[in-house]
C-alpha cells in the first residue's frame, strides 16, 4: 500500500516559520524558577547532613526528597512542610505504586485529607 502525503491548500515556503526548527525548552521558565526554589530550600532544610529516610525501619541515606501531597493533588514542590527526605528504592515504590503503609505513615496525602487539615 502506497502512502500518499497530505495535501496542503498553501504549500509552505522556506521563510515560512514551519520550517524553521528552533529547539524547545527542556522545562518552563515558571518551572525552572521552581526547581531553583526547591534546591535552595533542600539546602536550608539540610545543610550539613545527609538525612536519613523517613520510612520506619528503613537503614539507608536518603537520596531523594518526596512531597507527600503531590503538585496533581494541590501540593507544591517550594513547600518546606510537604518535604520528606527519602531513599531511592522507597521514592521509586511511592511514586510508581499505591503502597498502603505510605498513607499510614503520612508519605502519601489524599488531596481530601489536605484540605481536611488546611480548614
Amino acid at each position: 500500500m502506497k502512502r500518499t502525503p497530505i495535501s496542503r491548500k498553501t504549500p509552505l515556503k522556506r521563510g515560512d516559520s514551519q520550517l524553521r526548527r528552533t529547539p524547545l525548552a527542556r522545562v518552563s521558565k515558571k518551572r525552572a524558577r521552581e526547581n531553583r526554589e526547591r534546591k535552595a530550600m533542600v539546602r536550608r532544610l539540610w545543610p550539613d547532613m545527609q538525612p536519613r529516610c523517613v520510612v520506619l525501619e528503613c537503614p539507608r541515606l536518603a537520596d531523594d526528597v518526596h512531597e507527600p501531597l503531590s503538585r496533581g493533588r494541590g501540593g507544591s514542590i517550594t513547600d518546606p512542610g510537604n518535604a520528606v527526605p527519602i531513599c531511592r528504592p522507597h521514592h521509586d515504590e511511592l511514586t510508581f505504586g499505591e503502597p498502603e503503609w505510605a498513607y499510614e505513615q503520612g508519605l502519601k496525602v489524599h488531596s481530601w485529607d489536605a484540605r481536611r487539615e488546611a480548614s
